[in-house]
């Protein structure tokens, strides 16, 4: 991988469960169970056969309003965001293009109220 791509993200949720079903749905995404000393601790998130993240349980922490969003790619922008509505997510930042170099994308929220960013070349 080059220097800068995203090779592992956590999501850090206050309903794992739920957050666990919402993206099974929206990308198809498997979960294993992390327990690296016997104990879980979370669970290891799967697309397309390689490991690429983990979602725990928030441990309660106040968060501050600094943040990172990552995006994750679409094929069908509008699809994906109108699924994740159904699912029970909501729409921080409507679908819009930034450019044709760049593409376009969307912010999300996850049931939990973890927010997701999904980025296709087209609107």
């Amino acid at each position: 991988m080059p220097t800068g791509s995203v090779e592992w993200f956590d999501i850090r949720t206050p309903d794992p469960e739920t957050a666990k079903a919402f993206y099974a749905e929206l990308f198809a995404w498997t979960f294993q169970p992390f327990a690296p000393l016997g104990e879980v601790i979370g669970a290891t998130i799967w697309h397309d056969g390689k490991e690429i993240g983990m979602i725990t349980q928030a441990d309660g922490a106040v968060v501050g309003t600094a943040s990172t969003v990552l995006f994750v790619y679409s094929e069908n922008l509008r699809g994906t965001v109108e699924q994740a509505v159904k699912l029970g997510g909501t729409v921080r930042s409507e679908p819009s293009m930034m450019d044709a170099e760049s593409g376009a994308f969307a912010e999300l929220a996850d049931p939990t109220g973890v927010p997701i960013g999904v980025w296709s070349m087209t609107l």
